[in-house]
């Protein structure tokens, strides 16, 4: 599985308080098999450099998310960091949570500028190139009527 892509929505504070009491003895065995150890600072500064296990890269609110490395993650109350990554969009594009909001309710593209620099027979030449930064197609599952629920592709 490719972990960097699992984003999950708990309905509390934190993993542990889900789990039926009657299945605590068995998670309490397994956990640690899937996540890291923070039982001391020792520990999870060990288990934070292990691959494989299933880190917390970001807590908060809200996400959206149009497909995978293209994402926004907010916390509606202003109170944490925002998290965004935008697959093949210069970080200078300032892409904000709208531009992702724009693309799930018009269902159309925002587009893009991209600029850099590309060494070309021993010259050193910029570039601007005009894309499709955030698209609302996706490859991967079948975006549903309502425009956010995915189900398989039917191939």
């Amino acid at each position: 599985m490719d972990t960097d892509s699992l984003y999950m929505a708990l309905a509390g504070n934190n993993l542990d308080e889900l789990v039926p009491s009657e299945l605590q003895p068995q998670w309490d065995e397994t956990k640690l098999l899937w996540f890291p150890r923070t039982d001391t600072a020792e520990h999870a500064a060990y288990d934070k450099r292990t691959p494989g296990l299933f880190k917390v890269e970001w807590s908060g609110g809200g996400f959206v998310g149009l497909s995978a490395k293209t994402y926004f993650c907010f916390d509606p109350d202003g109170k944490q960091q925002q998290k965004c990554s935008t697959k093949g969009i210069n970080k200078a594009a300032l892409v904000t949570i709208d531009h992702f909001r724009s693309v799930l309710e018009t269902r159309e593209s925002v587009t893009s500028v991209n600029r850099g620099f590309i060494l070309k027979n021993n010259t050193m030449l910029s570039y601007q190139m005009e894309r499709k930064g955030l698209s609302y197609f996706y490859c991967k599952r079948k975006v549903l009527a309502d425009g956010i629920s995915t189900t398989y592709l039917d191939i």
